[in-house]
């Protein structure tokens, strides 16, 4: 997938998969952005490692 039509997204959900369909299934207007603001309050990132 695309991020802004340039840059690929990858990445591996562990935890609250459900949150991130819910963000998936917001409304959206013009240019496919959300109607209402989406705000992730917190995000971890892992290397992995």
């Amino acid at each position: 997938p695309w991020l802004d039509g340039k840059h690929a997204i990858f990445g591996k959900v562990t935890e609250g998969l459900d949150v991130v369909q819910a963000i998936g299934k917001v409304r959206t207007g013009s240019a496919d952005r959300p109607v209402d603001d989406v705000v992730m309050e917190k995000v971890t990132v892992s290397d992995g490692g």
